[in-house]
């Protein structure tokens, strides 16, 4: 088990599937043997960069034989995420999936069954749990350095704002931003929270007539009393906008934004220093990174737990649709679990 390597492939070779590429191909436990793409200039560079076969569908590739696999990195729109699971496990493979997994709780719970039924593991991308500043931070609240936790407040601000053709499919605001800080909540407070609260405005040409926003605050209370705040944009001009606090009853623990260098000017005009990271390619270098190595460690055995389980992803999508209807009717809603906690998922 020590010296094998993993074989995958990766399907989507967009933004987020180049990341996920250049670290498979950085991490020794991981060897890229396929990668899948319909553009096919996209996937005949990204064959050459890999040393790789390129194929035009996920079937196709599935289909050569000559060529198999252990594991599949899914880099598609979320549209698509659960038909390339499904094919994935039902030819033996294990799957790493980007965020989020589906849109319903319902093919979040098949999906997740199939991979229990077929013995496989599925591993969804939530790279914050995987970041060094804020695994920091959660250590820190759980080993008590700042009391009793009060209050847990996210800052998610987005840079480059995307462009409107992706907005338009990108599942809204809160699926495709919100997501990570709802799931983010869950982790730091060790709670499910039992009401939230969505407000949202879009300023944007063209994103009020999606229908989505573009700024939105969401609010969570959890049953020991505890408050999440969640701030999302997509504009952000100084740079990816990705902070972090947590306030208890003896103190207060932060992460803060990252930068290229730490240099700052002093001068009679003030404090100049660099902006932040530019997007989240760069920002969560280092997360990418270990999801993908605890990806590797779960398909050899090394790792038998995922940082993200099955009920994770299941009350991340549960939050996000109650966000969603909050966001919709303008008023508080009240989180019902029963159909996870009575089994009946």
């Amino acid at each position: 088990m020590g010296g094998h390597r993993v074989t995958v492939c990766v399907i989507g070779l967009g933004r987020i599937g180049n990341v996920h590429f250049t670290n498979a191909s950085n991490n020794r436990k991981l060897k890229i043997v396929a990668v899948v793409d319909p553009i096919e200039k996209l996937r005949a560079d990204f064959a050459e960069r890999g040393d790789c076969k390129g194929y035009a569908s996920f079937a196709a590739a599935l289909a050569d034989v000559a060529n198999p696999f252990e594991g599949v990195l899914v880099c598609t729109p979320t549209g698509e995420h659960p038909a390339n699971i499904r094919d994935a496990l039902n030819a033996e493979k294990h799957v790493f999936c980007e965020k989020p997994i589906a849109f319903d709780t319902k093919i979040v719970d098949e999906v997740y069954g199939l991979a229990k039924a077929k013995g496989k593991m599925l591993l969804c991308g939530f790279q914050r749990r995987s970041d060094p500043s804020f695994t920091r931070v959660k250590r820190m609240i759980d080993e008590g350095k700042i009391g009793t936790l009060h209050k847990v407040r996210t800052i998610s601000r987005d840079n480059p704002c995307p462009p409107l053709a992706y907005l338009k499919i990108s599942g809204g605001l809160i699926f495709d931003c919100a997501s990570h800080d709802c799931d983010e909540m869950r982790w730091l407070t060790g709670e499910d929270p039992e009401q939230v609260y969505a407000v949202g405005s879009a300023f944007l040409p063209g994103v009020g007539d999606i229908p989505d926003v573009d700024t939105l605050e969401i609010t969570f209370k959890f049953p020991s009393g505890r408050l999440g705040s969640v701030d999302i944009s997509r504009i952000s001009l100084s740079g990816y906008d990705q902070r972090v606090e947590a306030h208890g009853d003896k103190g207060t623990v932060y992460a803060e934004n990252e930068k290229d260098t730490t240099t700052i000017l002093a001068n009679a005009q003030g404090f100049t220093q660099e902006v932040d990271k530019y997007s989240f390619p760069t920002r969560y270098v280092a997360a990418y990174s270990n999801e993908l190595d605890h990806f590797a460690n779960l398909c050899t055995g090394v790792d038998t737990q995922p940082r993200l389980t099955h009920e994770d992803v299941h009350k991340n999508c549960l939050l996000l649709l109650y966000a969603n209807q909050s966001l919709k009717t303008g008023l508080p809603v009240k989180i019902d679990y029963s159909t996870w906690t009575s089994g009946k998922h």
